[in-house]
């Protein structure tokens, strides 16, 4: 396995979650200059860190080392941001009652994203 593919493929899948490599080197137990390091193909990873980063990313270990689509059991209907993916997870143990305000203040704010994609892509076209 090539380093500098591997801190590629890395970098890729860390900024899919959302995550900035400060972030990532918290829930991986380092700093995130070893982050970037690893990144840049400098270091590679032991094997526990590996699979702590993959663990973290909500990859298998074939995606993060070989780019391989193998699907990782339980994964979660393919949401990528890991942020989003804990809020989530924390939201399904709160009671229904709150879990149903957070739906509503999602169907709110998608709505208006969508509007203000609409009006913007309007906008655009009218120029």
């Amino acid at each position: 396995m090539d380093a500098a593919e591997f801190g590629r493929r890395l970098r890729s899948l860390r900024e899919a979650s959302g995550l900035s490599q400060r972030e990532l080197a918290d829930r991986i137990h380092t700093r995130a200059p070893q982050v970037s390091r690893y990144e840049t193909g400098a270091y590679m990873p032991n094997a526990e860190t590996l699979a702590t980063i993959a663990d973290v990313l909500h990859v298998d270990l074939d995606k993060l080392l070989l780019g391989r689509e193998n699907g990782k059991p339980g994964d979660d209907v393919g949401i990528k941001d890991v942020r989003l993916l804990e809020r989530l997870r924390e939201l399904e143990k709160l009671d229904r009652q709150y879990r149903e305000t957070a739906i509503a203040m999602l169907d709110a704010l998608i709505f208006q994203g969508t509007q203000e994609a609409v009006k913007s892509r309007l906008v655009g076209s009218s120029r």
